[in-house]
């Protein structure tokens, strides 16, 4: 990583137009991630906390904040808020906070490669302008590929239960899977149906699925799965408590958990995908049209709505 001290300085500097000096410095801004000037994503998921102040230095008067923007961020959804323009009277300032979440390390170069830079820093700019020209700051996150899993137990994937018959009914002779709000996986055909169903509309009336009904149905395949894989496998999520924390949160409303939880199992299953199976399992022939026709998609609407 190249030193940032002088390159920090430099970039927080107010850019001044047609202005004096004196009269430039009405606007300073900073910028941190998770409290700090630089940070490395070296596990994943890895939330960047990004948080923004802007500071009025004009030793008399009030200074407007016209523009406040961050383009790389903008790609994920930033604003400033308050949005400007906004007063900011003498000696005081006003902040702004932003969180992204990258679920593996792809996610995080991939936002990295948008800064124009071909390396695994995301070093975004924020601009705040006013009236006399506008000051810059940038905090940067780094990247970090994690080393590779020492897979003890293998996983498998959604498409590989889709199509194996026999490994969901070894999964099903351990008991009847829990599901929250979602209801029980406890046959055959209603497995298949949670794991052939289209998770944006609703068995036979064809009808879309509420945001509610459709976080829930995609976090309780991946419930599905990861069971099978912990009954069949005997592998261990990360962290340890993963299916107690899903089962709990399939049944509120609370749509943002569950989605940060369903990429989770989604990871586990893919974390040993090439590991070999145990000895003495046979998952059987794929048989993927086999598999659809035995599905039943045994979910109703909810008549619920995500917490706001």
């Amino acid at each position: 990583m190249k030193a940032l001290s002088g390159w920090m300085g430099a970039a927080c500097a107010a850019a001044v137009g047609l202005a004096g000096v004196a009269e430039a410095h009405d606007l300073t801004c900073s910028k941190l991630v998770n409290g700090q000037s630089s940070v490395e994503a070296t596990s994943y998921p890895f939330t960047a906390n990004f948080s923004y102040q802007v500071n009025n230095v004009h030793p008399l008067l009030p200074s407007v904040l016209l523009s406040a923007a961050d383009p790389l961020l903008a790609l994920e959804g930033f604003s400033f808020s308050p949005p400007p323009p906004v007063v900011i009277p003498v000696g005081q300032s006003v902040t702004s906070n932003f969180a992204v979440t990258f679920n593996s390390y792809d996610d995080c170069r991939t936002l990295a490669l948008l800064d124009g830079l071909e390396d695994n820093n995301i070093d975004n700019v924020f601009t705040a302008g006013f009236d006399l020209g506008s000051s810059l700051c940038t905090a940067r996150v780094t990247c970090v590929q994690p080393p590779p899993t020492v897979c003890t137990s293998a996983t498998r994937t959604l498409g590989f239960y889709k199509n194996h018959i026999p490994a969901v009914q070894q999964c099903l002779a351990g008991g009847p899977i829990p599901l929250g709000g979602i209801g029980v996986a406890a046959s055959l055909p209603g497995s298949e149906g949670l794991l052939w169903g289209d998770p944006d509309r609703y068995p036979i009336t064809g009808l879309p699925r509420s945001e509610l009904d459709r976080v829930r149905f995609l976090a309780a395949r991946q419930m599905l799965v990861a069971t099978c894989n912990q009954r069949l496998f005997g592998g261990i999520t990360t962290p340890p408590n993963l299916l107690e924390l899903v089962l709990t949160a399939l049944g509120t409303v609370n749509c943002t958990t569950l989605n940060n939880l369903a990429t989770q199992l989604d990871t586990y299953n893919n974390s040993c995908e090439s590991a070999p199976f145990p000895g003495g399992f046979d998952p059987g022939p794929a048989t993927p049209a086999a598999a659809q026709a035995l599905a039943v998609d045994f979910t109703i609407p909810t008549g619920l709505s995500c917490l706001p």
